[in-house]
C-alpha cells in the first residue's frame, strides 16, 4: 500500500470530499490531465479552510441536490467549487450534443472559463480491483465497469469539442477550446502487490472471512457506504468498530464492501490509515465476470487491429 496515507487537513466530510476531488493524485493518466492547481486557484487552500470553518453554504447546496450515485455527488461538489471560485466561470454543465439525425454523440461534463481561458473539462472518480495480472483486469466491484472501458470512453469524450456536430452546441468562444480531465479514485490490489510504477492511491482487497490486512495494532474499522468513498475517512470512536464486529455486520453482503482501517490521532479523532474491499464468498460471479471480460477483450482486440 502507499507508504504514507493520503491526508487532508479538514474536518467537515463534504469539504474533505471536495478537497479530495481538487487535490488528490490521479489513478491513471489520460493524456489530457489538467493541473489541479488550475482548478484550485491561488487562494484555493485558504478558501477550503474557510469553508471547513463555515460549511453551511456547501451543506445547503448539497441538501438541495440530493443524489444516490457517487458520480453525481462528485459532480455536485465540483459544480459548487466552479460556481463559487472567483477565477472560474461555468459556461455549461452536462451539455448533450445531438447530431442532425437526432443521435446523441456525447456530453460535456463542464465547459469552463478558467482565468478567462475556455476549457472543456471531463471529471470522473473510479474504484477498480485488479483481479488478474494486468490493467485490463481492473474491474469495478459491481462487475458492470472496467478500467479499459472507462479509459476508452473518456478518450472519446475528450475529443467531443473537436467533432463537427459539436460546434453548433458550443458557447461562444469555445471553438478549439482547451481540453482537460480531472481523474480521481483508488485502485485496489491483493496485499503487498501494488505495481511499483503506480503513483495513485492504492488499497487492498481480501476475503471477508479471513483476517484483514492491518497497518498496525489498536486499529478500529468503519464501513464506507458509496457516498463516503472519496476522501479518507475521519470519525469519532463511537462511529468505529472492531474488525470482528464489522465483519459480523457484513456477513450477508453479496458484493465487495469498502472498509477503512482507522488509527487514533492526537486530537482523539480516528483517521483512515488504509482502506480495502472485503470480498464475500462466491464473488466474483463467474457468468458476470466472463461477460464483462468479453467486453474488455473485444475492445482491446479492436484497438490492436490496424
Amino acid at each position: 500500500m502507499n507508504a504514507k496515507p493520503y491526508a487532508l487537513p479538514y474536518a467537515h466530510p463534504a469539504v474533505r470530499d471536495l478537497a479530495f476531488l481538487l487535490t488528490s493524485p490521479s489513478p491513471w493518466r489520460s493524456g489530457a490531465d489538467i493541473d489541479p492547481a488550475l482548478l484550485l486557484g491561488g487562494d484555493g487552500p485558504e478558501r477550503l479552510q474557510a469553508l471547513d470553518q463555515r460549511p453551511q453554504a456547501l451543506a445547503g447546496w448539497l441538501a438541495q441536490r440530493p443524489c444516490r450515485r457517487l458520480g453525481q455527488y462528485a459532480e455536485q461538489l465540483f459544480d459548487y467549487w466552479f460556481q463559487h471560485a472567483p477565477h472560474i466561470e461555468v459556461a455549461a454543465r452536462n451539455l448533450i450534443v445531438i447530431n442532425r439525425q437526432r443521435r446523441t454523440l456525447g456530453e460535456f461534463d463542464f465547459l469552463l472559463r478558467i482565468d478567462g481561458q475556455p476549457w472543456h473539462l471531463e471529471t470522473t472518480s473510479k474504484y477498480y480491483l485488479q483481479l488478474g495480472n494486468n490493467a485490463d483486469t481492473l474491474l469495478g466491484p459491481s462487475l458492470r465497469d472496467a478500467w479499459r472501458l472507462k479509459a476508452t470512453k473518456l478518450a472519446t469524450q475528450l475529443q467531443l469539442s473537436r467533432h463537427d456536430a459539436a460546434q453548433a452546441w458550443l458557447p461562444e468562444g469555445f471553438a478549439g477550446c482547451r481540453v482537460g480531465a480531472r481523474l480521481t479514485g483508488w485502485f485496489f490490489y491483493p496485499p503487498d502487490r501494488v505495481p511499483a510504477d503506480f503513483t495513485g492511491l492504492a488499497g487492498w482487497y481480501a476475503p471477508l472471512l479471513s483476517p484483514w490486512p492491518q497497518s498496525g495494532e489498536h486499529s478500529r474499522w468503519r464501513w464506507l457506504p458509496r457516498l463516503d468513498w472519496l476522501a479518507p475517512a475521519r470519525a469519532d470512536e463511537t462511529q468505529t468498530l472492531s474488525e470482528d464486529a464489522l465483519r459480523q455486520t457484513l456477513l450477508h453482503s453479496d458484493a465487495p464492501q469498502l472498509v477503512a482501517e482507522l488509527r487514533r490521532q492526537d486530537d482523539g479523532c480516528w483517521q483512515e490509515a488504509a482502506r480495502g474491499f472485503v470480498i464475500p464468498p462466491g464473488w466474483p460471479d463467474e457468468s458476470r465476470l466472463q461477460s464483462l471480460m468479453a467486453k474488455v477483450d473485444a475492445l482491446a482486440g479492436a484497438e490492436s487491429t490496424p
